[in-house]
């Protein structure tokens, strides 16, 4: 977890050169923080949950309004598959360092898209009757998505976004195999620029 803050830190370093250089007018324009509110969907084997709730926070700078870096933390729901005398879950969080980009094509209309690396916590339960068991795994993964929206003022845009995350469980090389998984998630976002 330490190497992603670290990582983050070095890629908000990379870009205040080009806010230090930026002039005044434009640079309040370029920090943003967003919020996304939406579904997620897993694709993993034989479990399908399309109900559960998706939401991402991301932070970052635009050279120009833009191209530039972020951060974010996304919480992507569970996915839980029940049996006849059992249920599995699995429940992921990420924390995200990308490059993000928007682009104004028509008056206020805007097309946006973003990715990046991932690092990923996830946590994996069992339950059998009256017993569970749970189980913690960190892996890397790798995050994108695009989106469609609408800028509403100077400082706020609303969009619709289409995200996938690839996460995985387990530990390369350990004695069970390591499952890869793509959670997508389909959403609608506030923008705020300051």
């Amino acid at each position: 977890m330490n190497k992603t803050f670290i990582a983050a830190a070095l890629a908000v370093a990379a870009v205040s050169p080009f806010a230090a250089q930026a002039d005044e007018s434009n640079q309040l324009d370029n920090f943003f923080v967003a919020g996304n509110l939406g579904q997620s969907n897993y694709r993993l084997g034989g479990a399908s949950d399309k109900t559960d709730v998706f939401q991402n926070v991301r932070f970052g700078w635009r050279w120009n309004g833009l191209v530039g870096a972020e951060v974010g933390y996304a919480y992507l729901g569970k996915v839980k598959n029940n049996y006849d005398f059992a249920s599995a879950s699995a429940k992921p969080r990420a924390v995200q360092l990308g490059v993000t980009a928007k682009y104004n094509f028509l008056d206020n209309w805007y097309v946006t898209g973003h990715g990046g690396y991932l690092r990923s916590r996830t946590t994996a339960a069992v339950t059998v009757g009256d017993v569970s068991a749970s189980e913690k795994s960190w892996n890397n993964g790798w995050y994108a998505g695009a989106g469609v929206g609408y800028d509403v003022t100077h400082n706020v845009s609303l969009a619709l976004n289409y995200d996938n995350f690839h996460v995985k469980y387990g530990r390369a090389g350990a004695s069970e195999p390591q499952e890869n998984t793509n959670v997508a998630a389909y959403s609608a976002s506030v923008e705020y620029r300051f």
